[in-house]
């Protein structure tokens, strides 16, 4: 049992840990209605013009992702860390 609560605490610790490293991010692009991205593989991004929005992969360097929508537009994603 003692075990069991020294598991359960690391694998607290360890799933919030995880979402600290995330940062707080802040994405644009030409006709933006929305856009958010945690600093994983893919960020929403919502233009005007559509009823919603879609994930799209990035390329992450740093504390700046970048990608492109389905019709061409770029989008950038910045950390403030």
């Amino acid at each position: 049992m003692k075990a069991m609560k020294i598991l359960f605490a690391a694998a607290a610790m360890l799933a919030v840990s995880g979402s600290a490293h995330g940062g707080s991010w802040s994405c644009s692009a030409n006709n933006m209605v929305t856009g958010h991205y945690d600093g994983g593989a893919t960020a929403y991004i919502h233009l005007s013009g559509f009823n919603t929005g879609s994930n799209y992969p990035v390329r992450k360097s740093g504390n700046k992702a970048t990608g492109v929508t389905k019709n061409g537009t770029p989008f950038t994603c910045r950390s403030s860390n």
